[in-house]
């Protein structure tokens, strides 16, 4: 499997056939931060049923991925282009020196129709491993700035939706490192924390969904038992929901972490191991400036 190590990072990198780009085992100075990460479809609807609903497969006509350097950091990216272009979506993995990351789908559209009548809904799920064993626990933001325990797996919205401030975290509490997640202006988000179950991580690689992930009887809800999410291995599931008015959109978490060894700014002594797979299947481009 592809391993590029660069910016204080390692991270694994592969494919799925339904759900695209995934992420494996991902270190930030040599911890663990991330066992497994993915966005298994996009979910589309339409208003007033005009057509579908679609279950879109993040599958492309070839498998490259650009590796792409930015300031103070790097990219994975990936172009999903099986449907055509009339359902083209880009996929960005970002990934920053001092411990931030993140997903970001571009959704190029249009569609069944231009419109502007129907919605994109998009899961990101992110297998956390910040405590390198089941000692993870899942905390949310109180209005006065400060963190609460959440003792059971469920649903959770922003507290400010669109603010600057993190929402969530997920927080070994026995050496205090934590990553920090927040929701993206305009993405009317949800994010589900959930215990880790091998049925769970399984249908993560392109599940099939009867309906809105998020809604009963769809992911991530058909995973909550109402297990505890305290001390435990977690999962959370963030789900944008993004209607296609603006045509064109961006949607997807941000992370960052808390607790890690940071490294100075401007201390660019990245070292790439990317070159142990055929160049047929990633390219490393240079765009820093």
């Amino acid at each position: 499997m592809p391993t590029i190590t660069r910016a204080n990072w390692s991270v694994e990198y592969g494919w799925s056939r339904s759900s695209g780009l995934r992420l494996e085992v991902c270190t930030y100075a040599g911890i663990g931060v991330i066992a497994n990460a993915s966005v298994p479809f996009v979910y589309v609807n339409y208003e007033g049923d005009a057509a579908g609903p679609f279950t879109d497969e993040l599958r492309s006509t070839h498998n490259t991925v650009d590796i792409r350097r930015i300031m103070f950091g790097f990219d994975l990216r990936v172009t999903y282009d099986l449907y055509g272009p009339d359902y083209l979506y880009e996929h960005i993995w970002r990934f920053q020196e001092d411990g931030q990351f993140g997903s970001a789908i571009v959704i190029h559209g249009p569609g069944e129709e231009i419109a502007g009548r129907h919605t994109y809904h998009l899961p990101f799920r992110y297998d956390l491993g910040i405590s390198g064993k089941s000692g993870d626990s899942f905390q949310r933001r109180l209005g006065g700035g400060g963190w609460a325990d959440v003792d059971f797996e469920g649903r959770h919205v922003p507290l400010n939706p669109g603010s600057r401030g993190d929402d969530w975290r997920v927080i070994d509490k026995s050496s205090r490192r934590n990553a920090s997640i927040r929701a993206r202006a305009g993405d009317d988000a949800e994010l589900w924390a959930l215990r880790y179950k091998p049925i769970e991580s399984w249908a993560s690689w392109g599940a099939v969904t009867p309906a809105v992930p998020g809604s009963p009887g769809s992911v991530p809800a058909v995973y909550d038992d109402g297990q505890t999410v305290q001390d435990t291995d977690l999962v959370v599931w963030y789900i944008a929901h993004v209607p296609s008015v603006d045509r064109i959109s961006v949607c997807g978490p941000w992370f960052r972490l808390d607790g890690y060894p940071m490294r100075e700014p401007h201390d660019d002594h990245d070292h790439d191991h990317d070159h142990d797979h055929d160049h047929d299947h990633g390219h490393d481009h240079d765009h820093e400036h």
